[in-house]
């Protein structure tokens, strides 16, 4: 087995257990960039022990796929997993993630990531009838942060071994705040890129897509996909039941926003995705 297949069946194990965590209902939308601060930890008992587990369920509001003017309302479930601040396993904020803070020291955690990118299939809606399926996508790569006091700046790097073999980066930037007790708010910038392959998968009209649609040709290059804002807020019911809501704004850029999916009233550039739900925490 070669390095690249052998790397796309670790994917593939990875992948389908963070699909496992997910209702089959979320897998036909576009998850937003969220990194949501580390709530599991909020407050008391649940932070003792080795391991740490919050789990609930909520609602999401978000665009049928990317580009979308219509929304989807549908069940958001929450599934965060850690082990010793090592090893974790979340869907909290948006793509289901697993990953590992090999570095966690001094404001700093460094480590791999793999998330999943949901499918995008003709079904969803009337737009995409003619551009034929996106399936499910791991995407492997890694992941930065800083913390210091009140700021965190972040970034991820991954490259898909699924349906698409492109390479996405995402920064973030947010000021984290706890102005009364049990309740934690954070909020900043968003800067989402992808290279060519990623950007034309997902944003392009080849040939075969243009005949049967009808729509142009578009063959966007790769860079800046969105660019938006995100806010965070949980607060604690109690020392184990916490509420969370998230909403983040993005605006698709360049040759993301160009798109026939987009353009011509058949989309809207300015994406908005919001949830609100409710999470049991505990530990051991």
């Amino acid at each position: 087995m070669g390095f690249v297949q052998g790397l796309r069946w670790v994917a593939f194990v990875a992948a389908t257990a963070l699909a496992s965590a997910v209702v089959p209902a979320v897998a036909q939308a576009q998850a937003p960039s969220v990194a949501a601060p580390d709530t599991v930890t909020e407050p008391g008992a649940a932070r003792q022990g080795n391991f740490r587990v919050s789990l609930g369920m909520g609602v999401a509001l978000r665009p049928d796929y990317a580009g979308s003017r219509s929304t989807t309302l549908m069940a958001a479930p929450v599934v965060d997993l850690r082990w010793r601040d090592t090893v974790f396993l979340s869907t909290t904020g948006g793509l289901p993630s697993l990953g590992a803070n090999l570095i966690n020291e001094g404001g700093w955690r460094v480590g791999p990531v793999v998330r999943l990118r949901f499918p995008r299939q003709e079904k969803a809606n009337a737009v995409l009838r003619g551009m034929g399926d996106v399936d499910w996508t791991p995407e492997v790569g890694g992941f930065v942060e800083y913390r210091a006091g009140y700021f965190r700046l972040g970034g991820e790097v991954r490259r898909g071994v699924g349906d698409h073999d492109g390479v996405v980066a995402e920064l973030r930037a947010d000021a984290v705040m706890r102005p009364a007790d049990g309740l934690m708010l954070s909020f900043g910038p968003r800067l989402n890129l992808g290279d060519e392959s990623f950007t034309r998968r997902y944003f392009g009209v080849d040939a075969r897509q243009a005949a049967r649609t009808g729509y142009p040709l578009h063959r966007p290059s790769g860079g800046v996909t969105s660019v938006g804002a995100a806010v965070f807020a949980s607060y604690a019911l109690t020392s184990r039941l916490s509420l969370t809501g998230i909403v983040e704004f993005n605006r698709l850029q360049g040759g993301a926003a160009d798109s026939p999916l987009v353009r011509g009233g058949r989309g809207d550039p300015n994406q908005v995705f919001t949830a609100l739900s409710l999470s049991y925490s505990f530990g051991w």
